[in-house]
């Protein structure tokens, strides 16, 4: 039986104190049905590499990828709806599936 989950990406900032400059990185969550997160979010250095993760574990197309780069490049959250086989497809994804 399929898991029906969400994937939300989201553009995230950190100011480095010493010189002032702003690093920029992608933090991928995983929703359940009900809105709760398997766990904490996961941060990558950018959104080729969530998109990247999301196609070979979660089944993402390229095009639906694509579709949501000028949002995430605009700082809004991308929220993709994914149909997970089962547990192993949550814990391919670095969370951790629910018990029981």
């Amino acid at each position: 039986m399929p898991i029906k989950a969400t994937a939300v990406i989201r553009r995230e900032s950190k100011t480095d104190p010493k010189t002032r400059n702003k690093a920029f990185y992608a933090s991928l969550s995983l929703r359940d049905e009900t809105g709760n997160d398997y766990g904490l979010p996961r941060y990558l250095s950018e959104f080729q590499e969530i998109g990247n993760l999301l196609q070979r574990e979660a089944g993402v197309t390229y095009q639906e990828l694509q579709d949501c780069v000028p949002r995430y490049e605009r700082g809004e959250e991308v929220r993709i709806s994914l149909n997970l086989e089962d547990d192993e497809a949550i814990k391919h994804l670095g969370f951790t599936p629910r018990q029981g």
